[in-house]
């Protein structure tokens, strides 16, 4: 039997609308799909290093190759909350440095996580921050090298709040920041933590000409809670008087720079208010930067006596970690989009005569190729 006219028209008319429903099902999957998608961030970076290290009469120079190998990521739950996640090579236990070095009878790379956080920025409070988890120091740093007091590796664990402003009053932009860490949890013992508060500003003084400055207090409880020497184990230099620290710790860190067009003078002031009397406390940093077309060329002179900083968190680019007189020179020029190559070298000698030390100038040149992912 055949069909008529008005039924082949139906059936037409019922194909059609088929296929259109199933379409637009496709569609809106497809859309959801690219908005799920949109909420993910992803950011990256590799390292090739060639560091060659002129140490002290009686030890091994040691020239080696490094790499380094970072990955991140953000998501974001709604405009307020963010995750965040980020994972790196280097050695676990070493939270200082995410490289590795080349050599190792062709063992593979550590890979692990050095960032998990989540981050508040409430819409009814701009410019305010709240971090809980692992995430990276909201310290203010210095502009020319801001590594003696916290390296910029070290991931602090616990909560954070930072709140900023622009054309505050008088001032361009006003920061504050504070932070309560934990350093060493043990279950069965009392815990090591860490208060950090710090403020820091940015003032326009004239044409061209602007005057930044930050001033971070951290301060650090028993560090060998319950008799545990977890944490001297890591020191590099600190004075310790049988298994305990000779020194408190409360470390004033304050910085002051002033910006000329593509120059900046920078000067750095550490004190350990805390420290023993019998201990160095203080240290000391002038530096200067300045970009040119043939890349950025700065040098930097620091000094840091025994007990200024807490050398479990503080720098390790320097051969010296503590009591020492350093020179850094260094040049950093983009070569592409996301390649760069930085070439430094520092020249480090004590400041103070240790049992055990030499007084011997050592030398560290490093010269890193940079990838942005």
């Amino acid at each position: 039997m055949k069909n008529s006219p008005k039924s082949a028209l139906i059936t037409t008319l019922a194909a059609i609308t088929i296929a259109l429903a199933g379409s637009s099902t496709a569609q809106a999957q497809e859309q959801a799909q690219e908005q799920e998608e949109s909420r993910w961030s992803f950011y990256g970076d590799a390292r090739f290093r060639l560091e060659f290290n002129d140490n002290a009469p009686g030890t091994t120079d040691r020239h080696r190759q490094r790499l380094r190998f970072r990955l991140g990521a953000n998501f974001d739950i709604n405009e307020e909350l963010v995750v965040g996640v980020r994972a790196t090579t280097g050695d676990p236990d070493d939270p200082n440095s995410p490289h590795v070095d080349i050599g190792d009878v062709f063992n593979s790379f550590d890979f692990t996580l050095d960032r998990l956080y989540v981050q508040y920025q409430p819409s009814e409070v701009k410019g305010l921050t709240i971090l809980g988890g692992k995430f990276q120091n909201p310290i203010y740093r210095n502009p020319v090298y801001g590594e003696l007091v916290w390296d910029a590796d070290i991931q602090p664990e616990g909560i954070a709040a930072a709140y900023g402003c622009n054309d505050c009053g008088i001032l361009d932009a006003l920061g504050f920041q504070i932070a309560q860490v934990s350093v060493l949890e043990q279950g069965d013992s009392e815990e090591a933590w860490a208060t950090m508060l710090g403020v820091n500003f940015s003032k326009s003084i004239g044409e061209n000409q602007r005057l930044d400055g930050g001033v971070t207090y951290s301060f650090f409880g028993d560090l060998t809670p319950g008799g545990s020497g977890a944490i001297a184990a890591d020191l590099r230099g600190n004075a310790l008087t049988g298994t305990e620290f000779t020194s408190d710790f409360g470390i004033v860190d304050a910085v002051l720079a002033y910006y000329v067009g593509d120059f900046v003078v920078s000067g750095e002031v550490i004190n350990n208010i805390r420290a023993a009397d019998a201990v160095g406390d203080t240290g000391l940093a002038i530096g200067a930067a300045m970009k040119t077309g043939a890349g950025k060329f700065y040098y930097q002179y620091s000094t840091v006596e025994q007990d200024a900083v807490l050398t479990a968190i503080s720098q390790d680019d320097m051969l010296s970690t503590t009591n020492f007189n350093n020179h850094m020179l260094g040049w950093q020029k983009t070569l592409t989009e996301r390649t760069a190559v930085h070439v430094w070298i520092m020249a480090s000698e004590p400041n103070e005569m240790l049992l055990g030390s030499v007084d011997e100038t050592v030398y560290r040149l490093r010269i890193d190729l940079n990838l942005d992912l």
